[in-house]
């Protein structure tokens, strides 16, 4: 994209507890966090709301609420913000199926129907589906052991050693050690929302949404990601 039809609008950094968190890497710090950052673009002729729907991987219900359109007609010439998007959360395309997508995100087609609780491996043009998870780190204690780690998070010594490339059952005081992997789910705020009806809608709550989305007060803006897992 040509520079002068790019401009970085925002950026948002999820922000993670210091002794526990969800990283993408094995060490937990802030930046591993996905970054949340939209596109303004300048409108070329011809352009339409399916075809930057394509282009950019977003729904036009989301390109229309991000942009406060009451239809879907657009103008040459006009800006035009392209939603954040999310690494690990992706909207499917014509065409696509869980065998393309296993490939292209380098996973399997199990994988995708396990963290997506589908029981067939029929799929949806607009669906959203997680690709990719996040990971729950903790640092090893003094006293603490693989069997112990397994109990209390509901996992199995063979899953943490796999997770953690670990050829025995020994581990260090003051490692990071994987202990879960969490896939991480995000919708797109609606007119109409609050971080009341969305923590009922997914059976959490507001404190815990406001937690995870690092937010001060209960203010949530349409059009905007927030994070509900």
């Amino acid at each position: 994209m040509k520079k002068n039809k790019l401009l970085l609008v925002c950026i948002m950094t999820l922000a993670i507890s210091s002794s526990i968190g969800f990283s993408t890497k094995s060490e937990v710090n802030a930046s591993s966090y996905p970054q949340l950052t939209e596109e303004a673009i300048v409108i070329k002729k011809g352009d339409t709301l399916y075809s930057l729907s394509k282009k950019y991987n977003v729904s036009i219900k989301e390109l229309m609420n991000r942009n406060n359109l009451s239809t879907d007609k657009i103008i040459a010439g006009k800006n035009l913000i392209i939603p954040a998007k999310i690494q690990n959360v992706i909207t499917i395309n014509r065409g696509d199926t869980l065998y393309s997508i296993a490939k292209k995100h380098k996973t399997t087609v199990e994988e995708l129907k396990k963290w997506n609780k589908l029981s067939t491996d029929t799929i949806y043009e607009g669906q959203s589906l997680i690709v990719a998870l996040q990971e729950l780190n903790v640092t090893i204690k003094k006293g603490d052991t693989l069997y112990a780690l397994s109990k209390k998070y509901g996992v199995t010594v063979d899953e943490l050693k796999v997770w953690n490339n670990l050829k025995n059952n020994t581990i260090f005081v003051g490692e990071t050690l994987i202990v879960k992997q969490i896939p991480s789910v995000y919708i797109l705020i609606q007119k109409g929302d609050t971080l009341y009806s969305i923590a009922r809608k997914y059976q959490t709550t507001v404190n815990d949404l406001k937690d995870l989305n690092n937010l001060s007060s209960n203010t949530i803006v349409v059009g905007k990601k927030l994070r509900v897992k």
